[in-house]
Order: C-alpha cells, then structure tokens, then sequence
C-alpha cells in the first residue's frame, strides 16, 4: 500500500504546485507589474522647471515602468490654472506638480469637494539658497529691498507661494509690502519684463534665475528664501481625493519611483544637469550654472505646515488649515 499512497500524495502534491498554492508557479504569479495597479497610464501635469528633475530622470531610468507605470506628461502653465482641471468631471490630469499655496489656497475654498478634496502625493522640491530668487532689470531704480515700495514685482500667479515668500522678506526688513504692485507673467516672459523696465523686480526659479542673469543681466535684489522662509517648501505632486481612494496601488507606486528618481537628483548633479537642456529647453552651459534646491523623497507634515501659516498670517486664510490632513502616506521604502 505505501508505494501507491506515495504515489496519491506525490500526484496531489504536482497538482497543488501547479496551481500555485505551494509556490509553484501560476497566472498571477506570471503577471506583469501592470497587473499590480488600477491604472497603468498617469496623466501628469508638470512645469519646466529644475524642480521636477527626478520626475524626468525616474522616467529616463526606467523607475515608473518598473512599478508598472507609464507617465505621461502634458506642460501647465501652474497650479493655479491646473487644479480646476484637476477636480473637473473631464480632468485632462491623475495628478499635478504646483506650488503647495495654490493646493492649500485650493483645499481652504472647496474647490475640490466634489472629489474628496485635494491630496499631496509627494513632495517635491525645497528652497535653498539663490534657487527662489527676487531679481532687478540691469536699469532697475530698486537697487535694494527698501527701495521696492511704489514698484512692480513680476509673480507667475497674485495670491501665491511667490507673494507670501516675498511678503515675509519685506516685513523682515520693515518694508509695506501693500505698497507693492504684483504682476502676473510666466517665467518665460520676465526677463524680458526686466530688461524693458516692464517690471522693476521679479521672481523667479530655476533655471529661469541663471537664464534671465546671463541673457538679460538681471541681478540679484534679494533671495525670497531666507530667514523665515529658508528652505520653504516649493512645491509638491497633487491629486484628489477621490483619485487616491479609487487608485492606492497606483499611487503607492507611483510614490515608491518617483522617492528612487528624488533621491538619485538629490544625490548626482551631473544627472539633472544632463536633462535640463531637454525639458527645460536651456544650453548645456546655462543647466551648468543653475543652483538646485533640494529633492525631499518623504512628505513631512511639520515642513508643509509652514505654507498654511504664513498664509494664515498674510491673510491669505480665514483660520488655519491642517497640512497633515491632506497628506497621503507614504511608501514604506524607495526599493520597496
């Protein structure tokens, strides 16, 4: 009896490998990465800005498509104008970079209440120094911060992370900020506002700070990212509420390649400074010249709170808004 036992047990044994239940292999264990989230394709709202480097370098070294993933990425003027869309029945973005007040600024008037309100992905990028920088025209008449009142500063958006940073330099250096005039431009346009005596200072990112010095001999007034705002969290990777609930394995991956791509800008250079001229559309010599901020791989709470407050302090808020609540969490490890 023993053989023919052994030989029951040993056929059960086949048929139960086969069917995966030992660790055999079986169709869900031949299944692709893709097979792992709800949505393989995200839609991807960016700027062209060195802030979203390790975006373009999670994608050139494979990250996104090793979890899965194909990021498509369509160019938006700024969060500002790219949220509505984002919370809109016909959404043309899964999520969008911007600056965290226009998120906040957002979250606080309800816009996105018919998709469970507005989420924070990831963080994206945090000032240091000389990266968020106020410039003045080379015939500027505001040689220095005190001069600045009875001016016309150049923002990308009014009400936003530009003019809350400038406003707390201003009132660090007891200069009425209400007697600044800000105008809304692009990036692409300030240079050229400066140059023309269109503006008399404005703000800029990188790599727009190095193009519009070397091109248009705008000079440095003052770096929006000192003192209370020193290394201010710029900006950050969005999307509803509703997105995130309907898509958690999408978005943990999402999150898990695009920690890889934070952390390998963060730590080569030589890597970001390769991209730029791409996406960025600068030559190889103005990308060698830029001065990079730095790329978080995890959401904080207590960092991000400092936006909602100092809105909260320049008015910007009617009470305060608590940034955790808008956190979603974050993956347990980049490799993982």
């Amino acid at each position: 009896m023993r053989p023919v036992v052994l030989a029951i047990v040993t056929a059960l044994l086949a048929s139960l490998s086969g069917c995966g239940l030992l660790g055999g292999s079986s169709d869900s264990d031949k299944a692709g990465p893709t097979d792992k989230v709800e949505k393989s394709t995200i839609r991807l709202g960016l700027l062209p800005v060195v802030d979203v480097a390790s975006v373009h370098l999670a994608i050139q070294e494979g990250y996104f498509q090793q979890e899965g993933l194909d990021v498509k990425l369509i160019n938006i003027q700024g969060a500002g104008a790219a949220i509505p869309n984002l919370v809109s029945d016909k959404s043309d973005f899964d999520i969008v970079f911007g600056n965290y007040l226009s998120f906040f600024n957002s979250q606080a008037k309800g816009v996105a209440q018919n998709v469970e309100g507005l989420k924070f992905v990831a963080d994206g990028y945090v000032a240091k120094p000389n990266t968020w920088m106020v410039l003045a025209g080379p015939n500027s008449t505001a040689k220095k911060i005190s001069e600045l009142p009875g001016k016309k500063i150049a923002v990308t958006t009014k009400q936003s992370l530009a003019e809350v940073s400038i406003r707390s330099v201003l009132k660090v250096n007891d200069v009425d900020a209400n007697q600044v005039t800000f105008v809304e431009m692009p990036y692409t346009d300030m240079g050229a506002a400066l140059e023309a005596n269109r503006v008399d200072a404005a703000l800029l990112a990188e790599p727009f700070i190095t193009q519009a010095a070397k091109t248009y001999g705008a000079v440095q007034l003052f770096d929006a990212a000192s003192g209370p705002t020193a290394e201010l969290p710029i900006a950050g990777y969005g999307t509803t509420g509703k997105f995130a609930r309907e898509n958690p394995k999408t978005i943990a991956a999402f999150q898990r390649a695009f920690a890889k791509g934070q952390e390998a800008a963060g730590a080569d250079r030589s890597k970001v400074e390769k991209l730029l001229p791409g996406y960025a559309k600068i030559d190889p010599q103005t990308a060698a010249l830029v001065n990079l901020g730095g790329f978080p791989s995890r959401l904080e709470a207590s960092r991000l709170q400092r936006i909602p407050d100092l809105m909260l302090e320049f008015g910007m808020l009617q009470q305060r808004l608590d940034a955790n609540t808008m956190i979603l969490s974050n993956p347990s490890s980049p490799g993982r």
